[in-house]
């Protein structure tokens, strides 16, 4: 009998740890616990492969020396986890980790990033992001992304975007007129597009292509790199440098996730960022933008210089608009920058 108890016993505590290893028990394991890599998911639209693929796996490699193994980045691209809108759910909630957008996306969480779709803004993608990572511009920006759940841990320059189209050469403003394009979802970038003469048409990304095969839309405006990755270049053979929108792009991670991280693992992730951030805006994305416009030439694009001025004439409109409608934060931000950007 008391071998048989024995043996019950022994049976049954070896079932609870293997249940407890399990997680049978019901819990959920800590976000920074000491068992195991703690996995970073990096949910972005962009497509696996080209530039922005390229930084994610650069972000990937530093996130994993900085932290020495105790942080693991895992990728997922083309909207696998869910459009901006769920990824950014997922972040407040923690359930995600990391992400990147464009600035203006993150006006749905307060106006004053709406600043940068304004057209003209900056004269190039470097002086951009060069202004908003100066110490007076970065505290605020990134202290209103902080009370909205998310902690900033890089930015990142991706140009000036530009008229890329499938119907005609764009020599001046004029030939804009009645061009369908397709622009981010935002209500100033779609009245910048207007302003210009052609039909803007707010779209997610990962639309583009088809919009583009079935005639939704005769074109887009964005940045070289990104146009080569996502093949654009085989369906429109008309680029026109406008270069009337400038946004840099921030990464950022949950801040309920991230101030469940230990002290140690904080440093690690901001020591990535910017360790990262000083390779994509000095190595990765000049070289890139370089090879783009070569994919571009190679495959019969039309590359076309034009007088911004002019351009830029037909949207000032717009924004004289958002200055006089403009919140205490939105006047406060344009200043700021517009003030800063004359130091770069």
């Amino acid at each position: 009998m008391k071998k048989k108890f024995t043996l019950a016993l022994a049976c049954v505590m070896a079932m609870t740890t293997m249940l407890t290893a399990c997680g049978g028990s019901g819990q959920t394991p800590a976000s920074d616990g000491s068992s195991g890599a703690i996995t970073v998911k990096y949910s972005v639209t962009f497509p696996a492969t080209g530039t922005q693929a390229d930084g994610a796996n650069a972000l990937a490699e530093l996130i994993e020396e900085c932290s020495e193994g105790r942080l693991k980045m895992e990728f997922y691209p083309s909207s696998q986890l869910g459009d901006k809108a769920a990824t950014f759910e997922g972040l407040k909630a923690g359930t995600m980790e990391m992400t990147e957008c464009a600035a203006t996306d993150l006006s749905a969480f307060n106006d004053m990033w709406s600043v940068f779709s304004l057209p003209y803004l900056w004269e190039d993608g470097s002086q951009a992001v060069n202004t908003v990572m100066d110490d007076e511009v970065k505290a605020v920006l990134e202290a209103n992304a902080e009370e909205n759940g998310f902690k900033i841990i890089a930015w990142t320059d991706i140009g000036s975007r530009s008229v890329l189209n499938q119907k005609h050469a764009v020599n001046t403003v004029d030939d804009l007129n009645g061009l369908k394009l397709r622009c981010m979802e935002d209500a100033v970038l779609a009245d910048t597009v207007n302003a210009m003469g052609a039909i803007g048409t707010p779209m997610a990304s990962s639309e583009i292509y088809t919009a583009l095969q079935q005639g939704t839309i005769d074109g887009l405006d964005h940045t070289p790199s990104v146009i080569a990755a996502n093949s654009w270049y085989e369906l429109c053979k008309y680029f026109t440098l406008t270069e009337h929108f400038t946004i840099p792009d921030p990464v950022f991670v949950s801040k309920v996730w991230f101030d469940n991280l230990s002290a140690e693992n904080q440093e690690a992730l901001l020591e990535a960022g910017e360790k990262f951030a000083d390779q994509w805006n000095n190595e990765i994305w000049p070289a890139a933008t370089e090879e783009g416009m070569k994919v571009m030439e190679e495959n019969g694009v039309e590359i076309l210089e034009v007088d911004k001025e002019a351009f830029q004439a037909k949207t000032q409109p717009v924004v004289d608009e958002f200055l006089s409608k403009a919140s205490d934060g939105q006047k406060a931000l344009y200043e700021l920058l517009v003030a800063t950007r004359e130091k770069y």
